[in-house]
């Protein structure tokens, strides 16, 4: 157990002295820790699925495509629902967010301004997507299965939803999707309010 604990925090240092090649061998390491039962890390649980997420994501900057088109590859495909592209948006910004440091990794408001952000215009300069893609259309916005604009609420930082203006292509109408931060759906008119989950 002192030798593990040693190792880790050995590695630890690897980490920080070699950048994204030792961030890349700690992620393997903590994987392979994680499916032989013992990830406990100076007896501290580590989040495995954040874990998870930047290391696909390295994975995919080291092998030459980009992070955006692999986590966006089923986007609005015939075998995915609307609900799958609402949610593989959500954890592509998710990714770009652990990527990009710091309280301000990108601007949070227009869609175009989320668009540009996965297209490089974020504060690290990562290019997550190139047009043309699916999600993407002439005007540089993200749009839905059926074309329309993506609509971003934005609640702070980490609390982003997303909302389909659904088949009928008009946002604000009972055929519309939205994925809540939390990862929750609703369909309808109107947002749901902060407290609808609570019941107050």
């Amino acid at each position: 157990m002192f030798q593990e604990i040693r190792l880790r925090r050995i590695l630890l240092i690897v980490v920080s002295g070699l950048g994204i090649c030792g961030l890349v061998l700690y992620l393997l390491f903590l994987k392979a820790a994680q499916s032989s039962g013992e990830m406990l890390c100076d007896g501290v649980q580590v989040g495995m699925s954040r874990i998870d997420e930047a290391s696909d994501a390295i994975r995919q900057k080291s092998s030459g495509s980009l992070p955006g088109e692999h986590i966006l590859n089923n986007y609005a495909s015939p075998s995915s629902r609307p609900e799958d592209d609402l949610q593989v948006m959500a954890h592509v910004f998710s990714n770009l967010r652990l990527l990009v440091k710091g309280d301000e990794p990108f601007r949070m408001g227009a869609n175009e301004e989320f668009a540009a952000a996965l297209m490089g215009q974020n504060a690290a300069k990562e290019v997550f997507l190139r047009a043309p893609h699916a999600c993407l259309n002439a005007k540089g916005q993200l749009v839905d299965r059926w074309g329309s604009p993506l609509f971003f609420h934005v609640r702070d930082r980490d609390r982003i939803d997303i909302r389909s203006a659904g088949p009928d292509r008009e946002m604000w109408t009972a055929d519309d999707l939205q994925r809540r931060h939390d990862g929750e759906f609703f369909r309808g008119e109107t947002l749901p309010s902060e407290n609808s989950r609570e019941g107050k």
